[in-house]
């Protein structure tokens, strides 16, 4: 998985550099919940990276897109008599992102902190989740996200974000369980 990541980033990053665009990787981690699954809080962890695409502009924002790897579910409930109720989903995830701009560092060139908000279609790929149906997982899922990003230098930074469902993940449930997937996302970030 790492080395898929690293593959493409170098990939992306040769072919957009010279076209006006940024290329950043991203690696970090998940914790995530859904709600309808009995089980409270964040406390499965996964990982997350991939490549983050922005355009070089002079103004104070920037549409962005990455195409990432996530992992997100459930915890195992330690009081479960049987102890097999976690769940682990893994998708391919393609955020579209408003990120606004603030704190310019003249002297190195870039800005210092950002906001950003957006959508994400996701695709289920890998489904570990013993004591539920795995084929009524649904096979996509779109989310809505809101973030914050700090950059310590032009070219390494860190991001905070939160990420929810707008649709359920999950069709053999009673209806009136949202059964949704939400997560805060922890990553550094570093631009070629």
């Amino acid at each position: 998985m790492v080395s898929f990541i690293a593959v493409c980033t170098m990939a992306v990053s040769q072919t957009v550099s010279a076209q006006g665009f940024k290329a950043t990787g991203v690696f970090g981690g998940n914790i995530s919940q859904i709600d309808g699954d009995t089980l409270y809080g964040f406390h499965k962890a996964g990982l997350t990276g991939g490549v983050r695409l922005s355009y070089n502009n002079d103004q104070p924002y920037d549409i962005v897109l990455e195409m990432l790897y996530s992992e997100r579910g459930a915890a195992t409930n330690i009081l479960s008599p049987d102890k097999t109720r976690g769940i682990t989903l893994s998708y391919l995830e393609f955020p579209v992102l408003v990120s606004l701009r603030d704190w310019y560092i003249e002297g190195d060139d870039y800005y210092k902190v950002r906001a950003e908000a957006g959508l994400a279609y996701s695709v289920l790929f890998r489904t570990n989740a013993p004591n539920y149906d795995e084929a009524a997982f649904k096979s996509y899922d779109v989310n809505w996200i809101i973030g914050a990003g700090l950059n310590l230098t032009p070219r390494v930074g860190v991001s905070l974000r939160y990420t929810s469902s707008f649709l359920k993940i999950y069709d053999k449930l009673n209806p009136n369980l949202p059964f949704k997937s939400y997560f805060l996302t922890l990553r550094g970030e570093f631009t070629f």
